[in-house]
């Protein structure tokens, strides 16, 4: 396992022929290796939507039976609970919201809902293109976080997404100043004990080489803080089963880990 984690981590990965990392991946499983860096790098986590590919989800989501990829494949049965008055608008911004069809679903089972799309620049250009194309009017994207602190949210979705965000913190505090209703993660690794008074480590994905990301762990408790005291609550944390994520390559000082969706609203 040290071996392993020792060329996991090096950049020795980059001249690995793609066969071998995928017959690793298929042997160990290992998703994460956890790395000594104090930041995220630049350029964190590119996104490769097309236009293209935007275009197709559009033209071919009326199949009937058509459900987009998702981390929380409940995301529409837990709306339903919360927006129970169906003739009400409501503000839905998706941080990181990728492709077009997450859009397209829920418009199926809100009809009220105004959207709120924020991404990478790129994908944020592309959204913007489509909707055009398409007189998507009830979509506003969001370019930047003045912008998004501009408006009030009902719902904040942020899917697997605030892990890879260097500046996540500046993030959090701007959106909670937006003042919604609720604040939803999913897909997000957090441990339980905090080691040297460390909110977070840094560690390396190597699941899906010989693409690398970096991305944050963060502990609990220290997460939830940054909520509390703008006087938000959590309402649950459940295990993400969208993937079966291998933590035993990490080391046990960090107490259990866990793969989850965290569901957090703000208190009167």
């Amino acid at each position: 396992m040290t071996i392993l984690n020792s060329i996991y981590k090096s950049n020795i990965t980059n001249f690995i022929p793609k066969y071998f990392l995928r017959k690793l991946k298929k042997k160990f499983n290992y998703y994460f290796i956890e790395i000594n860096k104090e930041e995220l790098p630049e350029n964190n986590h590119p996104t490769s939507i097309t236009f293209y590919e935007q275009k197709n989800l559009i033209e071919n989501f009326n199949h009937k039976n058509y459900i987009p990829w998702t981390t929380c494949p409940y995301l529409v049965q837990l709306l339903k609970l919360i927006f129970i008055d169906e003739s009400k608008d409501y503000n839905f911004l998706d941080f990181g919201g990728d492709n077009i069809d997450h859009y397209l679903y829920l418009k199926r089972n809100f009809k009220n809902i105004k959207y709120f799309y924020y991404d990478q620049k790129k994908n944020n250009e592309i959204i913007s293109e489509i909707k055009k194309k398409y007189l998507l009017n009830d979509i506003t994207v969001l370019n930047s976080l003045d912008e998004i602190k501009k408006n009030n949210y009902h719902f904040i979705n942020l899917g697997s997404v605030i892990q890879y965000v260097k500046d996540y913190k500046l993030i959090l505090n701007g959106l909670i100043d937006t003042a919604p209703e609720y604040i939803f993660f999913t897909a997000q690794t957090f441990y339980e004990k905090i080691i040297n008074k460390k909110e977070k480590i840094i560690v390396k994905q190597v699941n899906i080489l010989p693409q690398v990301n970096y991305c944050y762990f963060f502990e609990y408790e220290s997460f939830l803080n940054i909520f509390k005291v703008k006087k938000f609550e959590p309402i649950f944390k459940v295990l993400n089963f969208t993937d079966r994520v291998n933590y035993n390559n990490f080391n046990k000082k960090y107490g259990k880990i866990e793969y989850c969706d965290l569901l957090i609203k703000k208190t009167n």
